[in-house]
């Protein structure tokens, strides 16, 4: 099935760049007005640390219209290293997704489940999809799944929006809760001078429990629009999808080989993340490899490979590029020497409580974030260069700042009308927003409530490395 999706978010939104353009006018003006500030920083064991009791006013920066413009390119400078690693990642999965690798495996464990109870098939399906994202972070997929798992939901006598929650929550769970998210993960644990990816072992059980609550919330729904269509979200206005008998679908030799490919490149960028202490140009280099394996092993030409990895490139094009912005707005609070005022002015709502409170503090900081920026490569490089010394003067650890942060922007993606990718997705389920937000407002409240959980939690635990 194709979708248009650049056009359904062209008619209805904004120009992705256009959000960020805004505040980076706002910041380069507000910047002028804003007192200039500076915290002293040191060393410890190898990180950069704020010392909360040296702040002091200094002689004040202005931002003129010579640094607005030339703040982009040494935002495109200070972002290449992050924008190679999203449009490597973007390559790569261009192939995998291109191929049909990840489809024909989704298909296949549907015909697999057929004669199963649906509750049984509802879960497989959910672990399944929540874990592909959980591991790549294209939860984007769901255009192309949701067309599958609709007419199946239809086939067992429940409604589109049980078909397209089993996609949508499942890769809510895996994106909030992602174990190797290039395009937030890896961008915010280089930022907090982390070691790339570390405490994945708590975010695979923060993923789990998330993926539990929401399988629970759609069950609970599916269950009464069994027993009365008419409890059914879209019972006014129908569906356009139809119930379907579930197709046989083989994975052909070529597939099974890049399956191979995929699999065995991927697991050693994880242990290469994990024990090896890989880095950007490290993981960006096994993404190439990645993308060439899979391409090899499914047996198309280099050529096609290219073009593949291009399309690839494409699709995370505007992920990518936006972190020109992202680091033009850093820069020129950088320059205007505001940076450091920012955190001060934060510190006195979020440090000086307990350091639970400042963890749940941040999350909501992050959630409310979200709404202006939709996007989490730039979050990541704006907020978390203001979040990091937060969490140090609170007492939090940086691993639980950007869990925090992770979280409040993994959720609410699948909240905000702000993001164009769940309006497309939401088109291509043939949802309207208003019923979308009827269904998910509740369960969002539950996962953040839990999110707040689990972010104290690591505080408790003092989750790290540090």
């Amino acid at each position: 099935m194709s979708v248009n999706i650049s056009e359904n978010k062209t008619r209805k939104f904004a120009h992705p760049f256009f959000a960020l353009a805004i505040i980076l006018v706002i910041v380069a003006i507000v910047a002028n007005f804003v007192p200039s500030g500076t915290y002293e920083r040191y060393t410890f064991e190898g990180r950069t640390v704020v010392d909360p009791n040296t702040f002091q006013y200094v002689e004040k920066e202005n931002v003129g219209i010579s640094t607005f413009f030339i703040s982009f390119y040494y935002g495109f400078k200070n972002a290449s290293g992050l924008m190679a690693l999203i449009f490597f990642a973007g390559g790569a999965f261009g192939i995998v997704k291109r191929i049909g690798l990840l489809e024909t495996a989704i298909k296949a464990l549907a015909y697999k489940l057929r004669n199963t109870s649906f509750y049984i098939i509802a879960f497989v399906l959910m672990l399944a999809i929540g874990t592909q994202v959980a591991f790549t972070s294209m939860w984007e997929l769901s255009v192309v799944i949701i067309p599958m798992v609709v007419p199946l939901a239809l086939a067992f006598g429940y409604d589109a929006v049980t078909g397209a929650g089993i996609v949508m929550l499942a890769a809510c769970a895996g994106f909030g809760a992602a174990l190797t998210n290039p395009l937030f993960t890896a961008i915010a644990h280089k930022i907090a001078e982390l070691p790339i990816y570390s405490g994945m072992w708590y975010r695979g059980i923060s993923f789990i429990i998330i993926l539990l609550i929401c399988y629970a919330y759609l069950m609970r729904y599916a269950s009464k629009v069994k027993a009365d269509p008419s409890k059914s979200l879209l019972s006014d206005i129908g569906t356009k999808y139809s119930s379907i008998e579930v197709e046989v679908v083989k994975f052909t030799p070529a597939l099974i080989r890049a399956g191979i490919a995929f699999l065995a490149t991927f697991g050693f960028l994880l242990y290469g993340t994990v024990n090896m202490g890989f880095d950007f140009p490290e993981i960006s280099a096994s993404f190439v490899a990645i993308g060439l394996a899979v391409g090899l092993a499914y047996g198309s030409r280099l050529n096609e490979i290219c073009e593949m990895f291009g399309e690839g490139m494409k699709d995370l094009f505007y992920a990518g590029m936006v972190m020109i912005f992202a680091r033009a707005i850093l820069y020129i609070m950088e320059d205007a020497l505001i940076v450091d005022t920012v955190i001060e002015f934060l510190s006195q709502f979020v440090v000086g409580h307990s350091s639970m409170m400042t963890g749940s503090l941040l999350l909501i900081m992050q959630s409310i974030i979200n709404f202006l920026i939709p996007s989490g490569s730039g979050q990541a490089a704006i907020t978390i260069p203001i979040i990091v010394p937060l969490a140090d003067m609170g007492g939090v650890t940086r691993q639980v700042a950007c869990l925090a942060s992770q979280f409040g922007d993994g959720f609410s993606n699948f909240m905000y009308p702000t993001n164009g990718a769940l309006i497309a997705i939401l088109m291509v389920a043939g949802i309207p927003y208003s019923k979308w937000f009827k269904f998910f407002a509740p369960l969002f409240a539950i996962i953040m409530i839990t999110s707040m959980i689990l972010v104290s939690v690591g505080v408790m635990i003092k989750l790290g490395p540090f």
